[in-house]
């Protein structure tokens, strides 16, 4: 009970980014005008997922108009002028701007699309206060390195033909730069706002919903009741347990000090060293953004980019995610293994019988979800709601943990603070993806690439995994995988990578960026709850997630993976894959039964690389080989023991004697 309330704290502090004292404190009538404020906004979309939405312009402007209202009313523009009663009025101002802006567009909307190209003197007056708007909210939510890039790339708009030649373009004027940022839906309100304000808010919401009504709970059990009790019990369960809850939450670093608030504890007090418990539960929680249905958000602006079903994008996911949650699981293992560290006490891990009979129910809205999108094919947003509606039917029904009205009222204020991050991003990423447009740097960076790489494929795949991991050093997993599906994607898609791995490719590894060294901010987090050095703990998380990185190479060459091809093809990757990441991950661990020698782990690790490929040849020479070493490793281990056991025998008889 106690490590529920804890994990239940946690949350309370930790499901959105305004959990680090920034946040302006309001009392009485005010409070209450923000609290309704911050209800309206979901129940507008809510009714508009279900009874239909107005105009793509105006409903993208209603809510983009909410995320600035409540931006500048709780963010002040530094914490320390958080108490400062003129920084206050001054956000007001910006408070009355934002609904004048955004009232303006819902009045023009249609005219916006006659005089499209030719804006009128009031067009470029909003338009210039909507583009600063947007790039202060971003900075208040996210810090500067958004915002800096979103003005780089105005600043390159304007100033094409100044530019060193390979970069260079004939320049915009401040008319074309307000028709197409503001005045249009290739800016600011473009398809990453447009998923945001149908789809991700949905989402949010029902997220918020599960974790309310018992959800995460019913998950931690599972999990502990399922691994907890095995060798490296909570290390497993910290797997386990990130990668349903992050399914859900779509956030790595809600996903640590939810999750970590218990896993990463328990795991120190069964003897793991603080930084290996951080570590594992960073590295889980980053990897839970890979698991549908929400993956990072990503996966809804995918599906629109791509022009194919959501569903499609979730069934070509599934299979990568299950593989990197295997490789962590072995990595965290073999890990135990080597320091002989046990579960949990059998007595203090629930019975999973019980955990199943008292809280079965908790898994529905998530069956029903992927009944309606896989099955039925609704769209995300819709699935998303009657996901909801059941969620809520299931909680007025369940007398045991039943949320009050008022209660219900905080989940939608909740949903609507948790959407403020994500809106705003999506917002600035148009600025940027608007400005490729403009200058026409996408095409333009398909050649630089193409050149750099010689035309090779395995290089540019490195190229744009380096690309991915320096920007997630700064900015958010949607905006990475916006940008590099412009820039680098379409190159790939150019030297014959199919669509959906290419683009699958470079939102991978903008995700897994969250665990690099040196600004891994999922391990900071973990580093933070387990009392451990933040570097150190990055560079764990890092070598227990090097499986992880091979991932995406194997399914760039191997598109089975992606459930893409002949039954007989995936199930023969499939097996192949998991094999040799089992390989790969016993070398870098160095253990099998025991410890093995530096030669066997480049054997093992080398038998690993020989199966990523699905080829028939190489694939039983690297499980011939890898069988082999394994048989060889259990004699020699069961050798060992024999001579330690004769030994102990024959010293007993001499002290006997």
């Amino acid at each position: 009970m106690e490590d529920t309330k804890k994990v239940e704290k946690e949350q309370e502090s930790s499901e959105t980014s305004l959990s680090d004292g920034r946040r302006r404190e309001f009392q009485g009538i005010v409070s209450l005008m923000i609290t309704i404020l911050a209800i309206i906004w979901p129940l507008y979309h809510l009714y508009t997922t279900y009874f239909g939405m107005p105009d793509t312009l105006i409903h993208r402007s209603i809510h983009l108009t909410f995320a600035l209202t409540l931006i500048f009313i709780l963010l002040p523009p530094s914490k320390k002028l958080k108490k400062s009663r003129l920084f206050l009025r001054l956000d007001m101002v910006l408070v009355v701007m934002s609904v004048i802006v955004g009232l303006y567009i819902i009045q023009n909307a249609e005219v916006f699309i006659e005089r499209a190209g030719l804006p009128i003197l009031a067009d470029y007056i909003y338009g210039s206060i909507g583009i600063v708007l947007v790039i202060e909210a971003t900075r208040r939510v996210l810090g500067l390195a958004l915002p800096i890039v979103a003005v780089v790339f105005l600043v390159y708009a304007y100033t094409g033909e100044y530019w060193p030649l390979i970069f260079s373009h004939a320049g915009n004027d401040h008319g074309q730069i307000i028709s197409s940022l503001f005045l249009s839906l290739d800016g600011i309100f473009g398809v990453a706002l447009g998923v945001s304000s149908t789809i991700l808010i949905i989402f949010i919401l029902m997220a918020y919903f599960l974790m309310a009504t018992g959800s995460g709970n019913f998950f931690m059990n599972l999990a502990m009741a399922l691994i907890g009790w095995v060798r490296g019990g909570p290390a497993k369960m910290a797997v386990v347990s990130s990668g349903l809850f992050g399914s859900i939450t779509g956030s790595a670093a809600a996903n640590v000090v939810s999750t970590g608030a218990i896993t990463i504890p328990m795991m120190k007090r069964l003897g793991y060293s603080p930084k290996v418990a951080g570590a594992v539960e960073a590295t889980a929680s980053t990897g839970a953004q890979l698991v549908p249905p929400i993956m990072g958000a990503a996966a809804f602006v995918m599906a629109e980019t791509l022009g194919i079903p959501y569903s499609q994008v979730v069934i070509a996911a599934i299979v990568p995610a299950i593989l990197f949650f295997i490789s962590l699981l072995i990595m965290v293992d073999l890990e135990a293994a080597k320091k002989n560290l046990a579960g949990v006490p059998r007595k203090e891990a629930p019975s999973f019988i019980k955990t199943i009979r008292e809280g079965w129910f908790h898994a529905l809205p998530l069956l029903l979800l992927f009944y309606l999108l896989l099955v039925v094919d609704y769209s995300p947003a819709r699935a998303g709601f009657f996901a909801i509606v059941l969620a809520i039917v299931i909680n007025i029904i369940n007398k045991k943990n039943r949320l009050s009205i008022k209660q219900f009222f905080k989940v939608l204020e909740k949903g609507a603070i948790g959407t403020m991050e994500i809106a705003i991003a999506c917002a600035c990423a148009g600025i940027i993806i608007g400005s490729f447009a403009l200058t026409g740097l996408g095409p333009r960076m398909s050649s630089i690439l193409i050149e750099l790489s010689q035309g090779y494929l395995l290089p540019l795949l490195i190229l744009a995994m380096i690309a991915a991991i320096i920007m997630g050093m700064s900015l958010p997993t949607i905006v990475i995988y916006m940008v590099l599906a412009v820039l680098v994607a379409p190159t790939l898609v150019d030297l014959g990578v199919i669509p959906i791995a290419a683009h699958l490719f470079v939102f991978y590894f903008g995700v897994l960026s969250a665990i690099v060294p040196p600004v891994a901010f999922a391990a900071f987090y973990g580093a933070g709850i387990a009392g451990s050095d933040p570097m150190k703990t990055s560079f764990t998380a890092f070598r227990l997630s090097t499986c992880a990185l091979i991932i995406p190479f194997m399914f760039v060459y191997q598109p089975s993976l992606l459930t893409i091809g002949s039954t007989s093809e995936i199930l023969l990757s499939i097996v192949t894959a998991v094999i040799g990441i089992a390989s790969i991950t016993i070398g870098i661990q160095g253990y099998i039964f025991s410890k093995i020698t530096t030669w066997k782990r480049l054997l093992v690790f080398a038998c690993g690389i020989l199966l990523i490929d699905a080829n028939f040849i190489t694939s039983i020479i690297g499980i011939v080989l890898l069988a082999l070493l394994i048989l060889h490793e259990y004699r020699y281990n069961r050798q060992s023991q024999n001579k330690n056991e004769n030994y102990n025998y024959s010293y007993h008889l001499k002290e006997v004697r």
